[in-house]
């Protein structure tokens, strides 16, 4: 027999071998370069064409499209294990089920799915797309694991199953490329790219996990918390290159009192296990408990804690995207979290001696830190197993032990939309709410059929506490007497008061008949009356999504300025409700309709309207300025905008230079951005020339000119100080010069009082919650409103909101409360024929604080 057939029949045999996979290249043979190379990367089809050969190639690998994204691009998810474990796939993710949710256990299972289960680990890659090294690492990972014969391989699959994720934001991986590839070479070589990666968010796609409003998020969420419940998720990223190279757990305080102490010491673990290993391959500059806390909820690690599993990220120092950097020893410095300096201490043992430092670099050390988490997991899968176990039993057992033992959300709210939309956050989140199906007493109270209790006694009981009770975040200084040290996002974020929810928590047992809720769509909207005229009394944010759809439509709607007593009844008609006259019938049944879809209550009425106690809304022309330095809180201003269906255009820098604003806009906003950034915007150095520059004093006379012949400027948050200097505004930042250790408010949320006779809070009750996040309160200068002869006519001020002198602080950490009580939050100031409105906080803030999004919305609609 020739000597080829014989090798022929033996590559057959071999390859026949399950966990064969010989036909998959290794990843420097696809791309034509080794993974990490400088100044080379794969682009998001590269990437998507070597997974789905791996799949095609390896019985270990499982590879699936889970998208699209926000642009419509793929979402890849790759289940890797023994070729064994990956055809009895879908029976270890029902044993995954009923280790998260172990009331769904028949009776004595319990020992029988300990055994069975697999340590199920969760890998996310770039999710921050400028930190490219783990979506280029994913694909050494794959393939070790795919093709590895190793004896540490086949441990790691033969008792774990890794979902790896190759990018948590696909679409910014070619955008982050592009504008790379376009750099190289010049000053700005990777970085100043003038646009977010991810096209709401950018870097807060990191912040979005609770509240899951993008599609990416939305994805993972799934994956999460019904389809896969993982007991360990790894988010991979990358830091700034001026200290340590890479971080590992535990992480630094404080920690919140909704994530078990179970999870904190597991976090050691595996942080010792990855630190040790990193140490034994030589890889210098690890550091531990340092920089990153463990109180924040919403991010990609921190959001699975409240579900009982092990979260952790690593941060590895950046390169300039593929460009190697050097640095000497002397150029790197600690941190003041965990690292007075640069040197070596306990928790930074082996400090690195500089040099270069390349996204190679970053490829290894994230490689050795996943295969230590997949072996600690395959060697310790029954105690992570247990552990993942038994915290989901605590949860139910404390939910039925200790208060709260529910959070009741009654339909009897003024915005029951919104009511249901956190109900729905909840729900994607893997909450189970349930619907009363009678009337029942809780704490003494009578609640109603058809209200929703959301029990304590459920897997995911801290998610629900943490985002439904109060924060109170400790006190921290940098020092004793010293400034106050900041957290490493935010102090407080309870959801019921973002939204403006009712929500009740109750303290004592109780029971009722009840269904699972249905919240796939809002309670159904109805109409009462008879008339030619609908009515929407405007109290909850879905109006304003009836309202675009009515100036779309052209049909004719008018807004109620005041009270109106209407007919012998004496029928109230309150300031802001909308007064709708559609044309025909064609009409009145659109219109019907979209309030049943929204979950509006519209009455119709006979009467005719007062002309001069309404007025007729024109659709307003926005303008949405997007700098050309990339500004997150411009894209989810965007974001909210688009929500609430509402048309806007955006204008760059050379939109308001070139003047004549008034002939395309009717509203100007600027989001949260710096004076310096609408000013001067970016420098030569730091980014093409196409992108450097701001609007300049020729824009400045431009949005002067647009304000004082009738146009309206609403300024979120720091945009106001740029107001307040270049319009000589009767205002003033009343929080300036006052140091962190006097005045300091970092992501809390603040109760304000509101001007119920502003147009600005028509709808609003008298109180709500603002979410204050470094931000601002103003002092009203008096005596300076007058004719200006060189100028326009500057009017006195109208104080929308005020600070609360009383409950300042609802959720978070407030030091020197007293500094911003009775201050001035929201300011219209007259200037010319036009409005300048300056919200001092930030009334959109990552697209959460429902409660105040009509505070911008009337700004658009009705500061007139």
């Amino acid at each position: 027999m020739p000597f080829t057939v014989i090798l022929s029949f033996l590559l057959f045999v071999v390859s026949s071998l399950p966990g064969f996979a010989a036909a998959l290249p290794s990843p420097e043979e696809f791309l034509g370069h080794p993974v990490g190379a400088d100044f080379q990367l794969a682009r998001w089809d590269r990437i998507t064409s070597y997974f789905q050969l791996a799949g095609k190639e390896s019985d270990r690998v499982i590879v699936e499209d889970i998208g699209p994204t926000t642009e419509g691009n793929s979402y890849l998810l790759a289940t890797i294990s023994s070729a064994d474990t990956i055809r009895e796939i879908d029976r270890y993710k029902s044993i995954q089920r009923k280790l998260s949710h172990p009331n769904e256990m028949s009776e004595g299972e319990r020992d029988t799915i300990l055994q069975q289960a697999k340590t199920v680990i969760l890998i996310s890659c770039s999710i921050h797309s400028n930190e490219i090294g783990a979506s280029q690492m994913a694909m050494e990972l794959l393939y070790q694991l795919a093709t590895g014969d190793d004896e540490r391989t086949r441990e790691i699959l033969a008792n774990d199953i890794i979902l790896l994720v190759p990018s948590a934001n696909p679409d910014g991986i070619d955008k982050v490329i592009d504008w790379y590839e376009s750099s190289l070479g010049k000053p700005w070589e990777g970085q100043g790219m003038p646009w977010l990666y991810q096209k709401y968010t950018g870097h807060d796609d990191n912040r979005d996990w609770f509240m899951v409003t993008q599609k990416e998020t939305q994805i993972l969420t799934r994956v999460l918390y019904h389809e896969w419940y993982p007991c360990i998720i790894y988010d991979l990223h990358q830091m700034g290159s001026e200290g340590s190279r890479f971080f590992v757990p535990p992480f630094f305080d404080p920690i919140n009192p909704n994530v078990d102490p179970v999870i904190h010491e597991s976090l050691k673990l595996i942080g010792g296990h990855m630190a040790t290993e990193l140490a034994e391959n030589g890889k210098k500059g690890v550091i531990t408990n340092a920089m990153y806390d463990n109180w924040w909820h919403g991010g990609n690690r921190t959001t699975p804690y409240r579900h009982n599993m092990v979260g952790l990220l690593t941060e590895a120092a950046s390169p300039r995207i593929a460009s190697p950097i050097f640095q000497r020893k002397s150029e790197l410095k600690g941190h003041t979290r965990g690292l007075p300096s640069y040197a070596p201490q306990v928790n930074f043992a082996d400090p690195w001696d500089g040099g270069w430092w390349r996204l190679r670099d970053v490829v290894d050390y994230e490689r050795i830190a996943c295969y230590a988490l997949f072996t600690v997991g395959a060697r310790y899968r029954d105690r992570f197993n247990r552990n993942y176990l038994e915290l989901n039993e605590k949860a139910i057992r404390l939910g039925q032990e200790i208060p709260p033992f529910a959070f009741l959300v009654p339909r009897n709210q003024r915005d029951l939309p919104t009511a249901e939309r956190l109900l729905q956050i909840l729900l994607v989140g893997g909450v189970d709410i349930a619907v009363a199906e009678d009337t029942f007493l809780a704490d003494g109270v009578q609640y109603d059929k058809g209200d929703y209790i959301i029990y304590a006694a459920q897997p995911y009981r801290n998610h629900v506490k943490d985002l439904l009770d109060p924060q109170e975040y400790p006190d921290r200084f940098l020092y004793p007497g010293g400034p106050a040290e900041s957290p490493y996002d935010v102090a407080g974020w309870t959801l019921s008061y973002q939204m403006g929810v009712n929500v009740i928590p109750v303290q004592r047992p109780f029971s009722t008949q009840t269904r699972p809720a249905d919240l796939n769509r809002f309670t159904e909207g109805g109409v009462t009356g008879n008339g030619p005229i609908f009515i929407s009394k405007n109290y909850t944010t879905n109006d304003f999504i009836l309202l675009n759809r009515l100036f779309d439509s052209q049909i004719a709607v008018s807004i109620a300025m005041k009270n109106i007593v209407m007919g012998n009844h004496h029928e109230t008609i309150s300031p802001g409700s909308l007064l709708i006259a559609p044309a025909d019938s064609t009409q009145q049944n659109e219109l019907i309709r979209w309030g049943r879809e929204l979950g509006l209550q519209l009455s119709r009425t006979t009467l005719s309207l007062p002309n001069d106690e309404v007025m007729e809304v024109p659709k307003p022309r926005v303008g949405l300025f997007q700098p050309w330095a990339a500004s997150m809180d411009e894209g989810w201003t965007r974001f909210v905008l688009e929500q609430f269906e509402f048309d806007y255009e955006t204008i760059h820098n050379a939109g308001i230079r070139a003047g004549n604003l008034n002939q395309r806009y009717d509203v100007i906003i600027l989001p949260d951005v710096g004076t310096s950034t609408i000013m001067d915007g970016m420098s030569e150095s730091t980014t093409a020339p196409e992108y450097i520059g701001g609007i300049g004093n020729a824009g400045v006379a431009h949005l002067q000119e647009f304000v004082e012949q009738g146009g309206r400027l609403l300024c979120l948050d720091s945009s106001s100080l740029f107001a307040i200097r270049y319009f000589s505004l009767p205002v003033k930042n009343a929080l300036a010069g006052i140091g962190k250790d006097t005045f300091f408010c970092p992501g809390s949320i603040l109760r304000i009082h509101l001007n119920s006779d502003s147009p600005i809070a028509y709808g609003m009750s008298r109180r709500a919650a603002a979410y204050f996040a470094h931000s601002y309160a103003f002092d009203i200068i008096t005596g300076t409103t007058e004719q200006n002869p060189a100028g326009p006519i500057v009017g006195k001020p109208e104080i929308v909101a005020t600070y609360d002198d009383t409950t300042t602080l609802l959720s978070g950490w407030i030091l020197g409360e007293s500094k911003l009580q009775n201050k001035s939050a929201v300011v219209s100031i007259p200037y010319g024929q036009g409005k300048v409105i300056l919200y001092g906080f930030r009334v959109q803030h990552r697209a959460q604080p429902h409660g105040t999004f009509r505070l911008l919305f009337n700004g658009i609609i009705l500061a007139q």
